[in-house]
């Protein structure tokens, strides 16, 4: 009996510990998830972006434009979220940590043009050859300017 209480314990500890999930970006496959905004295949997969609630639950989406839009209809306080960097698409990157530029000459999923850079030294080395503008945090200008 008690060897029986303790498997179930032990099925049960398992079960929860492997229900919490990773609190860090994942890469989904390609043409696998759907954009939580807009219902678009993920396929160009240097736009992705994703966010994670303080509750586990992960939203994938194509571009920067739609989860900027997701997450103007949230009516969370506290989640998490990450963009790709437009140079590696193998890389995600903290959104607050991100530098946003906007360019006509980017061709992103919905339209408005925004890529993520690694830093605004990469985003703006990608502006000497192309045209457009850096949209960053106050955050990020400071880091930089240490």
């Amino acid at each position: 009996m008690k060897f029986r209480i303790s498997l179930w314990m032990l099925v049960f500890v398992l079960g929860g510990s492997l229900s919490c999930g990773p609190k860090e970006a994942l890469i989904p496959e390609r043409g696998k998830e759907k954009c939580n905004h807009c219902s678009m295949a993920i396929v160009d997969m240097r736009f992705h972006s994703q966010l994670l609630t303080d509750k586990g639950r992960r939203y994938y989406f194509d571009s920067i434009e739609c989860l900027y839009s997701y997450k103007e209809s949230l009516e969370l306080e506290r989640f998490r979220t990450w963009v790709t960097d437009y140079e590696n698409v193998t890389r995600m990157l903290s959104e607050e940590e991100a530098a946003i530029v906007q360019s006509e000459e980017i061709h992103s999923p919905m339209g408005k043009g925004l890529a993520a850079f690694s830093s605004l030294e990469n985003a703006r080395e990608y502006l000497k050859n192309h045209k457009g503008s850096i949209l960053t945090s106050e955050a990020n200008q400071k880091r930089s300017d240490r």
